[in-house]
């Protein structure tokens, strides 16, 4: 399932080591966002925990494509959940170095469960047939969706072709900003229908609004029935 109930930054700010008006912060996140960068940086841009599963075979699993799986295991576990181990990222001007490093041996067995998680398939019934089959006409033809979202096991692109500057697609730069790339990947689609609100800041409440938004930025001029399409074709991955 997708991490949209779990409060994250509740749960951190129990921790008596975080101080008072950062816990304020964390509380305000609400569940399913989390900030992972805070305490690099001290802004609030919160993002939408993305779900675990159907991981891999996709390149860059994190928003901003920072790097592999086990590269964003190891700076949760060294910067944020504070562990004893090793984490360095030049791009970021971070470098920690601990003796013993006890976390850097458990990161494989970390990747491995997380790789062995299934992405959902929809409930029958839960979409039109008919229109999804329009709307993947759509999405590898007028919607220009498959240019990123390469029409595969994943439905993204894979390495530096699925990373993207914020304005080529309309997304808020705010927290590619603060990542090592400065850009944005192309989210892979498989179950979407499973865990709204969309897009890293959920700025989309509904796969419609995803749509729309597209047609907007892009200026695709889809029809009000292609719209509908293309999210029947999107609930269907």
């Amino acid at each position: 399932m997708g991490n949209t109930d779990l409060n994250v930054g509740a749960i951190v700010a129990l921790s008596p080591a975080i101080p008072e008006p950062l816990k304020t912060i964390m509380r305000g996140w609400g569940p399913g966002k989390y900030d992972p960068r805070i305490n690099q940086d001290g802004l609030n841009t919160p993002v939408v925990i993305p779900p675990a599963y159907g991981l891999r075979g996709v390149d860059l699993e994190t928003y901003t494509g920072d790097g592999p799986v086990s590269y964003w295991n190891a700076y949760v576990a060294v910067t944020q959940m504070h562990g004893q181990g090793d984490f360095s990222d030049p791009r970021l001007g971070i470098s920690i170095d601990r003796e013993p490093d006890l976390v850097t041996e458990k990161l494989p067995a970390l990747r491995e469960y997380q790789f062995s998680l299934a992405t959902p398939d929809p409930s029958a019934g839960s979409f039109d047939v008919a229109s999804a089959v329009r709307g993947r006409a759509l999405f590898v033809g007028k919607a220009r969706c498959a240019s990123c979202h390469v029409p595969q096991r994943w439905f993204t692109d894979r390495g530096k072709n699925s990373l993207h500057p914020p304005s080529a697609t309309g997304m808020d730069p705010a927290y590619a900003l603060r990542s090592a790339t400065k850009l944005y990947r192309a989210t892979p689609l498989r179950a979407l229908w499973q865990h709204p609100p969309y897009f890293h800041d959920g700025s989309a409440a509904t796969l419609e609004e995803v749509v729309l938004h597209y047609d907007r930025e892009l200026e695709l001029r889809l029809s009000a029935a292609d719209r509908a399409d293309l999210v029947e074709f999107l609930k269907s991955l």
